[in-house]
């Protein structure tokens, strides 16, 4: 029985994502912080004003601001580490989140009445760690994603006062809590400090030898996409959502590098279903499926819900050919900014199209409450000069829908329409 409705959990990757979040109901999200946040490579954020802009803005729109400070700092890091500490301590955050025990003492020294999150990082995988970790104040564990749901049922019984938090939908990494090691060796980029670079998404060439031929190397082969060996298949559970949520205090998303229709449609997509379960009601199935509509590697539900199958190299199996990187997204034609003009006496909406978009054409939409169908009834560039269709390649283009348009919703093509 679900005692507690699970908050909804998102990641940024850049000031706007973080707004279309909050936009589609995202109850916390976290935003990265400049030289202390692992995934700082990704992090679009520019300086500590737009970081407090950010802040400020999600705020405002009633969504918690969860700062990531959660690298794993070398000694030369120590001393920058507390100077950032230092620095945000007047952002006023919802919560902080972090990976490394020498850091706790720096940020509870700076802001000792912030809730701290222990990052999944850190691979808390039994409750005898949840219960340390609880003794030293930590208000809520990002749970290893090595977990399955029976264990994090445990952790919940034995200790009952900790929030537990656990990711839903991810781009699974092979290090699956992300102690990886690969950048390092491949790349000298430390994916345990701020410089994750992908690398189980690389093409390898993987060459085998035979025990009584060890001077002969044979190549494994495929195609002309190479063997993505390395490279996970995407966690999604929304189908099995209602197993997850009477055991865990967070259900969290994770998209880094997606774009800005990602963070619409899966933030979307899983807050219509939770509180489909949580209400009684039914769940809109156009609703459900945004999660195939975006670009994405093939789903699974991997260890959390022991989808395995019972063989232990399942995972490399399944993630040979050409499926490591999402295809590219030509389902999706643009976000419209708040930004409107008037003229003709018809409003007029502001978008950076990614895909060719003509008059006449009939496209959905997602707005945070539904989603819906338009038609291109007219487009404008920003000289009010009247065009055909609109590329990839303008900017500022302007354009009149058979819909009312908020600002912060998407439209995208629908293989049905």
């Amino acid at each position: 029985m679900i005692v507690k409705i699970p908050t909804l959990v998102a990641p940024w990757g850049s000031h706007t994502k973080a707004l279309v979040a909050s936009a589609y109901w995202a109850e916390e999200v976290y935003v990265w912080v400049p030289f202390t946040s692992l995934r700082m490579r990704q992090n679009k954020l520019y300086s500590f004003d737009m970081l407090q802009d950010t802040v400020d803005q999600l705020h405002a729109n009633g969504t918690k601001a969860l700062l990531t400070m959660n690298i794993f700092p070398r000694n030369s890091d120590i001393q920058i580490f507390e100077s950032v500490v230092e620095k945000i301590a007047d952002l006023k955050p919802d919560g902080i989140i972090f990976s490394d025990p020498g850091t706790f003492s720096t940020i509870r020294k700076y802001l000792p009445d912030t809730p701290l999150h222990l990052s999944t990082q850190t691979t808390t995988l039994n409750y005898a760690g949840v219960k340390f970790w609880a003794d030293l104040g930590v208000k809520r564990i990002v749970l290893a994603r090595e977990l399955n749901i029976k264990e994090i049922e445990v952790m919940k019984k034995e200790v009952p006062e900790m929030e537990l938090e656990c990711f839903v939908h991810w781009a699974m990494c092979m290090s699956y809590s992300w102690r990886c090691l690969l950048g390092d060796y491949l790349g000298w980029r430390a994916g345990n400090r701020w410089e994750c670079n992908h690398a189980c998404r690389f093409k390898y060439k993987v060459f085998i030898e035979e025990e009584r031929r060890n001077w002969k190397l044979m190549e494994v082969t495929s195609d002309e996409d190479g063997e993505h060996i390395l490279s996970s298949r995407d966690l999604c559970t929304i189908e099995r959502l209602n197993e997850i949520l009477p055991f865990v205090d967070a259900m969290k998303i994770e998209w880094r590098s997606k774009s800005e229709f990602y963070v619409w449609a899966i933030t979307k997509a899983y807050k219509h279903v939770r509180d489909c379960l949580m209400n009684g009601t039914k769940i809109d199935p156009d609703v459900m499926n945004l999660v195939n509509v975006v670009p994405h590697r093939e789903y699974w539900s991997g260890f959390l819900l022991n989808d395995l199958k019972d063989y232990v190299d399942w995972e490399v199996v399944q993630t040979t050919g050409n499926t490591a990187w999402p295809l590219f997204a030509r389902n999706f034609y643009g976000m419209f900014s708040p930004e409107v003009m008037e003229r003709w006496g018809n409003t007029y909406h502001h978008i950076n199209p990614k895909e060719d978009m003509r008059r006449g054409m009939k496209l959905k939409f997602i707005s945070p409450d539904e989603i819906w169908e338009l038609e291109i009834i007219d487009i404008l560039d920003k000289n009010w000069k009247k065009l055909e269709k609109a590329d990839c390649n303008m900017v500022d283009v302007f354009v009149q829908t058979t819909k009312d348009l908020k600002g912060w919703e998407c439209v995208y093509v629908d293989p049905k329409i």
